[in-house]
C-alpha cells in the first residue's frame, strides 16, 4: 500500500524541514512533472501551493485543483491520484502533515460552533494571503537551520499556522471544519466498494475509508454482499483481470497493478487457482483459439 507522507520521504524534490514520525513539514520543488501517482493519504494535509499548479483526483472523481498562491486542505483517509505540474517556473509547494492530537490541541483554545457530522465537505481551499507567504518564506528560511530541526517546533509551527488561518477568516469556518473531521463519516459500503475494489488496499483500509471499525465493516459488508470481504474482493479483482485480458493485449504486471495486486506472484496463484491457467497462459490459448 502507497502511503503519503511516508513515501515522500525519500522521494526526489523533497526537503525535510521539521519531523516527528508520520507528523511533519515537507517543502517539495519539481521541475518536470509528475502525473499520475496514486496514494492514500494517511494523516491531514495542507499543501500550500507556491508556484506550478497541484492536481488531485479523489475517489469519488473529483478534481480538486490548486495554482500558484492557493492551499489546499485535505483529510486523511482519501485515496488519491494527483499530478504535480510546473509551469513557467518549477513546481513548488509546503506541506505540513498532522494528526487528530494535533487538531485537539488547536481546538482546545479555539473558538468553534460545535456541529454534526452531516455535510462535512471533502476538502477545503484557501488563497495565501500575505500574512501565510510571509510566515511560509520565514519558515523555509529559519529552518534550514539543522539545529532547529526539534520536533518541539514542528507541533508550534503547525498550529501557528492552523491559528492564521483561523484568524484571517477563510471563507469556511476552519475550527467547525476541524471538528467535524474528528467525527466518524460512514459512507455508503455498497457503491463505495463497487468505486474502489480494484485499489491496492487491505480490509482495514476499506473499513476506515467507509468510516467503520473493522468488525462493523466486516457485518455491514456481509449483510450488503452476502459474503466476506476478503471472498467479494478477491473474485471482483479476479473478474476484472479476466475482463482486460479478453480486451486487450497486457503484461502480467500491469495487470495486477490494474486490479489491485502489488504482488504479482500472489496475483499470478490467486488467478490460476480460478480460472485453471496463468494469465499468460490464458492469453497465449485465447490467442491460438483466436487463429483457429
Amino acid at each position: 500500500m502507497i502511503l503519503i507522507p511516508q513515501r515522500l520521504f525519500k522521494s526526489e524534490g523533497v526537503q525535510i524541514i521539521l519531523k516527528d514520525g508520520n507528523v511533519c513539514i515537507l517543502s517539495k520543488a519539481l521541475n518536470r512533472p509528475v502525473l499520475r501517482r496514486e496514494g492514500y493519504i494517511s494523516n491531514h494535509v495542507i499543501s500550500m501551493v507556491l508556484s506550478g499548479e497541484q492536481h488531485i483526483r479523489n475517489y469519488d472523481g473529483q478534481l480538486l485543483v490548486a495554482k500558484a498562491g492557493e492551499m489546499l486542505f485535505i483529510p486523511r483517509g482519501m485515496y488519491v491520484i494527483s499530478d504535480l505540474l510546473p509551469q513557467k517556473e518549477m513546481f513548488k509547494s509546503l506541506l505540513f502533515y498532522f494528526d487528530d492530537l494535533l487538531i485537539q490541541d488547536f481546538l482546545s483554545v479555539a473558538k468553534s460552533t460545535k456541529t454534526t457530522k452531516e455535510n462535512i465537505p471533502n476538502y477545503l481551499k484557501f488563497k495565501i494571503e500575505t500574512t501565510l507567504q510571509s510566515f511560509a518564506d520565514s519558515l523555509i528560511t529559519i529552518y534550514s537551520n539543522p539545529h532547529l530541526k526539534d520536533k518541539h517546533f514542528l507541533h508550534l509551527k503547525i498550529l501557528e499556522m492552523l491559528h492564521l488561518l483561523d484568524a484571517l477568516g477563510v471563507e469556511q469556518e476552519l475550527a467547525s471544519f476541524l471538528f467535524r473531521l474528528t467525527l466518524p463519516k460512514k459512507r455508503h459500503i455498497k457503491s463505495f466498494m463497487e468505486a474502489n475494489f480494484s485499489k491496492p488496499l487491505k480490509v482495514a483500509d476499506y473499513a476506515y475509508l467507509t468510516g467503520r471499525s473493522l468488525s462493523t465493516f466486516r457485518r455491514d459488508f456481509k449483510a450488503s454482499f452476502g459474503c466476506t470481504p476478503q471472498k467479494w474482493i478477491k473474485n471482483k479483482r479476479l473478474d476484472k483481470a479476466l475482463s482486460i485480458l479478453n480486451e486487450r493485449e497486457v503484461s502480467v504486471t500491469e495487470l495486477g497493478v490494474a486490479t489491485g495486486y502489488e504482488n504479482i506472484s500472489y496475483f499470478i496463484k490467486e488467478f490460476k487457482g480460478r480460472f485453471g491457467l496463468s494469465p499468460k497462459q490464458y492469453s497465449l490459448s485465447k490467442n491460438k483459439d483466436f487463429l483457429l
